[in-house]
């Protein structure tokens, strides 16, 4: 059996990579520690409930976290001078910073700066004791660490990895996560990505040569591959929509959207017979934003417009603050995505994922959101939305006032196997599913980074 120390550092890590199975599964033929940050806001979910056989947690310091944070910004700035997307980029930052930290970001981002900069920063960060004697302990054979390409141990772990000798593989979480989330110092023995799109930003964005990119798909999204564990029909009928009727999926966004507006709209339009015969489903995002005047979806009379079963809940807590964040199941979202005829997103993931499934989509993206909501507006000028929308068929609406006509184009495409078959073909530049499950081919990838005298008496051991 093989060492194998995987650091996990936020919940969606958590829902993404452990909920599902996938390094669960790796218990199986190896000696496996969980490592999480001990009591750390990013992790709310207590390792012991968890279907994992050993864990073990470090403490976090705020301080050292701080830091990282100024340098990692620096070092953001510093890549995007050579990026296709740099202005809106540029921009969000010193939207998110303010006027003075981003100046003194932007100013120790240029060359000869930077590197006295960094040099100085992590001088002043010094070495993550804790990390080193939990390594030091366990002597793992190889660390993974499923990561957003930010956090509290994407630095230290392939700092950590190289003074050990210990191989690291990071597996990115989302397709996104090169082009507008990466950051890190230094990179990982291996990143696996999701497909072609994101293996070119990384190799663009981090610098990462090619054979050290690894596309296995999305852990999360392997579920697609399987057949959904409820038919269309019999999840249609349970939630009451008439046998005669479209059922068009309203997919929630998590950047604190308006989003009931857009659903009042809709239900306007059945109502008038603008969208005859037609079922609106709404599945709010599983971390959704709850602006301040967004009307409460139960309290409002839907005639047409009906709430995800598994997410009813989670809603209802959100819109209260008592909870923030849901770890879903993608099982229910499969079944969901199989069901419906169309789908309708604010810039989400879930319209890839709609196009993995065959279905048409349409972006809305409402020029008055774009004005007040700037995490949007950054996000659809960024290189992967951008690319999205270039190679793939999704109807892209910009005003309130073409949402009805846009949304009726999109159900007289729904039901087009060849546009079903055209669409998917479409998707696997951005992830494409391995024929073998994600967690096997994992298992295959860190074989082969463990070292042949751990092999050997594994084999032996056999």
């Amino acid at each position: 059996m093989a060492k194998i120390a995987v650091f996990v550092d936020h919940d969606i890590m958590v829902r993404h990579f452990i909920l599902n199975g996938v390094l669960p599964a790796l218990e199986a033929r190896h000696d496996v520690v969980f490592v999480f940050p001990d009591r750390h806001k990013r992790v709310k979910t207590d390792p012991a409930t968890l279907p994992i056989r050993r864990f073990r947690t470090i403490p976090i310091s705020d301080q050292r976290a701080y830091d990282y944070r100024r340098l990692y910004v620096a070092t953001v700035l510093r890549r995007l001078r050579r990026t296709r997307d740099r202005k809106p980029l540029f921009r969000f930052w010193r939207e998110a910073l303010g006027p003075r930290a981003y100046w003194e970001s932007w100013l120790q981002s240029w060359p000869g700066l930077y590197q006295r900069y960094r040099r100085r920063m992590l001088a002043r960060i010094g070495d993550n004791e804790p990390l080193d004697a939990l390594l030091r302990e366990e002597r793992p054979d190889v660390i993974v660490h499923p990561t957003v390409l930010e956090g509290l141990f994407v630095s230290d772990l392939v700092r950590a990895g190289q003074a050990l000798g210990i191989p690291t593989v990071y597996l990115m979480n989302s397709w996104d996560n090169p082009a507008v989330k990466a950051m890190m110092l230094g990179a990982p023995d291996r990143l696996v990505v999701w497909g072609e799109h994101s293996r070119q930003l990384a190799h663009e964005r981090l610098d990462m040569p090619f054979e050290r990119l690894v596309s296995l798909g999305a852990a999360q999204l392997d579920v697609y591959r399987t057949t959904p564990r409820e038919d269309p029909a019999s999840y249609r009928r349970r939630l009451g929509v008439p046998a005669d009727h479209r059922l068009l999926l309203y997919a929630g966004s998590s950047k604190g959207l308006n989003e009931t507006a857009h659903l009042v709209r809709l239900e306007q339009a059945i109502v008038s017979g603008e969208l005859p015969r037609t079922t609106v489903l709404f599945r709010p995002h599983p971390w959704r934003g709850k602006p301040a005047e967004e009307a409460d979806f139960f309290s409002l009379p839907w005639k047409h417009v009906i709430m995800a079963p598994d997410m009813a809940d989670y809603y209802r807590k959100s819109r209260t603050g008592e909870v923030q964040f849901y770890l879903g199941d993608y099982e229910d979202t499969h079944v969901t995505l199989s069901a419906v005829d169309a789908v309708i997103s604010p810039l989400s993931t879930i319209l890839l994922e709609a196009a993995m499934h065959g279905k048409p989509s349409v972006a809305y993206l409402p020029d008055e959101d774009m004005r007040t909501n700037f995490a949007m507006f950054t996000m659809v000028r960024t290189v992967h939305f951008r690319e999205f929308f270039a190679r793939l068929d999704c109807i892209q609406c910009g005003t309130p006032e073409a949402l009805v006509a846009d949304t009726r184009r999109l159900l007289d495409q729904a039901g087009d196997p060849a546009l079903a078959d055209r669409i998917r073909k479409q998707s696997e530049f951005f992830v494409r599913l391995p024929p073998r499950p994600y967690a096997e081919a994992l298992e295959d990838l860190l074989q082969s980074l463990i070292p042949a005298p751990v092999r050997a008496r594994a084999a032996a051991d056999a």
